[in-house]
């Protein structure tokens, strides 16, 4: 009987050994703990790039202020909006925040390996890139491109927040990405969020993006991508 109890206890020690792998075996590509920025835009467009301790040491930033064609015809009052990475204080952690104007619809592209390019391995131990929200209060429109020396692949979807201003995190998968790119040779990743449709404007705050080990807990959304 002891030796039964013994070999229970050892599978149990074995499975939470496990798990603590799996929840600590993460890529860490960015949590917005370096390169500060901040722009405000009525209308144009402005790119910069900020350096630290993400992927690829590097973060790219463009930053559209109004939606495809003549901002007058949407953003009709002028109103400005926002994108700030800021590091953590006392009462918010490190993150990177859109504040959209009303009938702005904004659009941000984040990428990594712009300069230059990243030789980023994640298919021998990763299966999805995972984006950890603080909170939003609109449908967001997101889509994830990822790049190799031989073509590229896609995913995307609209987002809802489960609750205002809640946080929650959505996976999304490798195998739901569009055919074309080398996951065992990623070069750069390009995160955009833009509003949609009739979305007039969106307000979020976004605290990680990372690459998730093979085998581990799912997040509080799946995105299934375009396929």
């Amino acid at each position: 009987m002891k030796d039964i109890r013994f070999a229970k206890a050892a599978l149990v020690i074995a499975a939470f050994l496990t798990a603590a792998q799996f929840a600590g075996a993460q890529l860490v590509l960015d949590d917005f703990s370096s390169g500060p920025y901040f722009k405000q835009l009525e209308s144009g467009s402005d790119t910069n790039s900020q350096s630290g301790s993400m992927i690829g040491g590097t973060r790219s930033t463009t930053f559209f202020a109004c939606p495809p064609g003549p901002c007058g015809l949407r953003n009709q009052f002028a109103q400005a909006s926002s994108i700030e990475v800021r590091g953590a204080t006392k009462i918010a952690p490190s993150a990177l925040i859109m504040s959209s104007g009303y009938k702005a619809a904004p659009r941000l592209d984040v990428e990594y390996g712009n300069p230059n390019p990243l030789s980023l391995n994640l298919s021998a131990s990763y299966d999805r890139v995972r984006v950890a929200f603080d909170g939003a209060s609109e449908i967001v429109n997101f889509n994830i491109l990822v790049y190799s020396s031989g073509g590229y692949s896609q995913t995307g979807c609209n987002l809802s927040a489960p609750a205002y201003g809640q946080p929650f995190s959505v996976d999304f998968p490798f195998a739901y990405f569009t055919s074309g790119a080398d996951f065992s040779d990623v070069v750069l990743m390009d995160f955009i969020f833009q509003a949609e449709g009739s979305i007039g404007s969106e307000d979020w705050a976004v605290t990680s993006f990372e690459a998730i080990p093979i085998g581990a807990a799912a997040a509080d959304i799946t995105c299934y991508g375009l396929k």
